[in-house]
């Protein structure tokens, strides 16, 4: 029998995609994934579309090649714009804004952990990832949303927990504005840590065994 070549799966929506973002000529997530897996003799494919939310994964892994090994999720980004268009609501008091982030806590963990289960029946390797921070300009919309994604990173840390598979911690590695390349979007060198954390986690993580680890280098 043939020694299996590791390949490394990505699924999501831009923060994955980003090729509309990182400007001509710069190479987009999958491009740099692709030079860094070829050194280590691995495979390496996108399936991400920019715009998907997470009901969108279960359609992205019927696209995974049948050689997958490991699976790289990050998702959830266009789903918290959707929660974050309601944040200039008006309530009474804070209590009912927490109400309010409660909900979308709820919903956002009853998606993401549908997804996971449908992830988790392909019995192939997985990693997902946390939500990072914005870069607005606007420091009270940069606050609310940082707020906001607090409680929807919860969720994802929890469910992961649950079902024991490791976490990249995108909301701590992006940390400079050059990671960047709009206010929402990876650039060239946010890409580039995402690449940097999906190789340390192949080189770290214990797959064979179901724990959850946090990963953010």
């Amino acid at each position: 029998m043939g020694t299996t070549v590791t390949h490394l799966v990505l699924l999501g929506d831009s923060t994955i995609d980003n090729k509309f973002y990182v400007g001509k000529g710069n190479l987009p997530i999958i491009d740099q994934l692709k030079i860094k897996a070829q050194e280590r003799g691995w495979n390496a494919t996108s399936v991400a579309v920019d715009g998907h939310s997470i009901s969108h994964i279960s359609s992205q892994l019927t696209r995974i090649p049948q050689d997958a090994t490991h699976l790289f999720i990050s998702i959830g980004g266009n789903d918290a714009l959707c929660y974050m268009q309601r944040l200039k609501e008006s309530v009474a008091n804070v209590g009912e804004g927490l109400l309010l982030l409660s909900d979308f806590k709820r919903e956002f963990e009853k998606d993401y952990s549908a997804m996971l289960k449908i992830v988790s029946a392909r019995k192939i390797p997985a990693t997902v990832c946390t939500m990072y921070n914005p870069n607005f300009e606007n420091p009270e919309q940069q606050r609310m949303c940082e707020t906001g994604l607090c409680a929807l990173n919860d969720v994802i840390i929890t469910e992961s927990t649950k079902i024991g598979i490791p976490v990249i911690d995108l909301k701590t590695i992006f940390n400079d504005p050059n990671d960047y390349a709009n206010h929402i979007e990876p650039d060239v060198q946010g890409g580039s840590k995402i690449v940097e954390n999906i190789l340390h986690v192949m080189d770290h993580h214990r797959f064979n065994i179901p724990i959850c680890s946090i990963y953010a280098k």
